[in-house]
């Protein structure tokens, strides 16, 4: 053999591999078939021994005194033939092609017949191809086979839509009484009003009115009829009692009893806006006031209004969860710092105080998630940096300690991501100076334990905001070249302000192929938050400006706010500034709440007679 030929050989086949395509090729050339699929009046020669090893519904035929154990042959009722034949390639060949028309028929089947790898193929599929034509008959597929993945997502377009699939989509007037209740039992749907769910649910009833009236009482049941206004009450009960032995119940309801009987309002009765509170500058006139101002803004008008106010408090912390609004910790005009924790209610219009924190806070973390609010590090006087963290149950309205935090932390950006808290960069003083971190510290909220991650630079007092299955880092002091002097913190080395973003992963490590253009200025200490598909970042600083002509650094506060949607190549500057001070704000508590619209918060302003059910009198 000579020297320059090639002696490679190929490796060996797995035996797998040749069972595979002896079972394919006997298939092909119809050969020791025992069993028979019967689908639409068409055959289908198989194997038993494929068909019992990868799938338990056969494996119970074949194996047990069925008739099928004796004769091999399995009638596959309601079931089409090209289905079958799509299923017997896919198990022989474990290659499937679907498209949108048989998709749905495939996984009926694979659903049916628990064939649960092909199962997952095909709800992979429609959850990428979920459209406006096509959710409602999605989601009554999902909601019947117990699909959550592909429920929540058909559900999101059907709630987005609602009012145009009640009066416009066909199949909507199809869907089954279990669920169209699942549907209109959703604080989800986005409807400016309940009248829209009711003339939806009784179109439906009118459209097959003999065999869908014994469900009237049941389906009514989940319109949320004290939520209907004197005149849509006045027509609802014309028409209803149309229907002849169909008896109304009302009641007398005050604002808190018509809220409770109908179980709170849908998504779309709310304008979710965003609200800052502390909004004063620590440097002008306003910090006098024995009062600080809570404003909203509504990016949808770009208007602001205001909110009842606080006693005063500055670089306080505030966390939305719903129609409430919590504001925690923070300085007093006096310099004494904070352990309260106080609740406004958009509905009522009102503040109440809540159970105090076991430890004052200023500058700390303020989260929410699963029904709690989390408080984490922050500090207690000007240098006193603090590793203590603990949760509040908005259930049983109690603070309990949790894990504390590997190091002590302030001025840091906090953000909530799928049940983990994540702590972005800060200062601290672990090293017995203030130092910046250059790090991420996860807290998962099951396990009770913080972890770790390190950052590509240090950071300090930036924004941060879930969305898109990851964090965006908005802007914040950053470590740079050039070297700046600090007075005030002379260990800051050369930080400075950036216009810089970044994106981080679940995993709390940055993401450098997801691009965030740069900020108009450098910001730091601004309001960053989330409000729908976009990030608005408001107010702001730049404390260590260098100023070149004396050498002596500047301080600049901002009052603009800006926004940007993720896939846009630059921020947008709102005409609207912050309100109630010329001066800029920095350091203010800043989330999106949702505000009932003027049309609902009017239906609560007395006590009235309201609509609470209808049924089918008793014969």
């Amino acid at each position: 053999m000579g020297g320059n030929e090639d002696v490679s050989e190929e490796a060996p086949k797995p035996l797998g591999h040749y069972i595979r395509e002896g079972l394919k090729q006997l298939y092909q050339d119809q050969q020791l078939c025992d069993a028979t699929i019967v689908a639409g009046g068409k055959r289908f020669p198989c194997h038993r021994i494929l068909l019992a090893a990868v799938n338990p519904y056969f494996r119970a035929m074949f194996v047990n005194s069925f008739k099928e154990s004796q004769d091999g042959e399995v009638l596959l009722q309601d079931m089409a033939p090209s289905t079958v034949k799509t299923i017997l390639h896919y198990l022989y060949t474990e290659e499937i092609s679907v498209t949108l028309e048989t998709a749905q028929a495939v996984f009926t089947a694979a659903s049916r017949l628990q064939i649960l790898p092909l199962l997952e193929i095909c709800s992979s599929f429609l959850l990428e191809h979920v459209s406006l034509k096509n959710c409602l008959a999605l989601y009554e597929l999902a909601y019947a086979h117990g699909d959550q993945a592909l429920l929540r997502v058909a559900m999101r377009h059907v709630s987005l839509n609602f009012r145009h699939l009640a009066q416009e989509d066909k199949s909507f007037l199809n869907l089954q009484p279990s669920t169209l209740i699942s549907i209109i039992s959703s604080d989800s749907l986005v409807v400016p009003s309940e009248w829209v769910v009711y003339q939806a649910v009784w179109r439906w009833m009118k459209f097959q009115a003999s065999s869908r009236r014994p469900f009237l009482s049941e389906v009514m049941r989940h319109v949320r009829l004290p939520l209907l206004t004197q005149e849509e009450l006045r027509e609802a009960q014309l028409e209803l009692q149309c229907e002849g032995d169909v008896r109304l119940r009302w009641k007398r309801l005050n604002r808190q009893e018509r809220l409770q009987e109908c179980g709170g309002l849908r998504q779309g009765m709310y304008s979710p806006c965003i609200v800052c509170v502390d909004l004063f500058s620590m440097e002008g006139p306003e910090l006098k006031t024995k009062d600080f101002q809570v404003g909203c803004f509504d990016p949808q008008t770009e208007k602001w209004e205001k909110l009842p106010p606080l006693k005063c408090l500055y670089c306080t912390r505030c966390v939305a969860v719903a129609d409430k609004l919590y504001v925690a910790g923070g300085v007093h005009t006096d310099d004494s710092y904070s352990d309260t924790l106080h609740e406004y209610s958009s509905f009522r219009g009102r503040w109440t105080q809540l159970p105090s924190m076991s430890t004052p806070r200023a500058s700390h973390g303020f989260l929410s998630c699963s029904q709690k609010l989390y408080a984490v590090g922050g500090w207690c006087r000007y240098e006193d940096y603090l590793d203590s963290a603990e949760c509040f149950d908005l259930v049983v309205r109690r603070w309990t300690p949790i894990a504390r935090l590997p190091y002590t932390l302030s001025h840091f950006a906090a953000t909530v991501l799928k049940n983990k808290l994540y702590l972005i960069g800060g200062v601290t003083d672990t090293l017995g100076s203030w130092c910046v971190s250059k790090k991420v510290m996860i807290y998962k909220v099951n396990a009770n334990v913080w972890t770790q991650v390190l950052l590509d630079a240090e950071c300090y007092w930036s924004g941060a905001v879930s969305m898109n299955s990851g964090i965006y880092v908005i802007g914040g002091y950053v470590r740079s070249r050039v070297r700046h002097r600090n007075e005030r913190w002379p260990d800051s080395g050369n930080l400075h302000c950036s216009r810089k973003s970044f994106f981080l992963g679940e995993d709390g490590r940055v993401h450098k192929d997801v691009v965030v253009p740069k900020l108009p200025v450098e910001i730091a200490g601004a309001g960053v938050v989330r409000w729908k598909k976009r990030i608005y970042v408001l107010g702001g600083e730049n404390k260590y400006l260098y100023n070149s002509h004396d050498g002596e650094n500047e301080e600049e506060y901002y009052n603009t706010i800006y926004y940007w949607e993720p896939g846009d190549h630059k921020w947008i500057q709102c005409p609207e500034r912050l309100p109630f001070s010329n001066w800029g704000i920095s350091g203010f508590g800043c989330a999106t709440l949702k505000i009932p619209k003027k049309s609902i918060l009017s239906l609560f302003r007395k006590t009235s007679v309201a609509l609470t059910a209808v049924e089918l009198a008793e014969s």
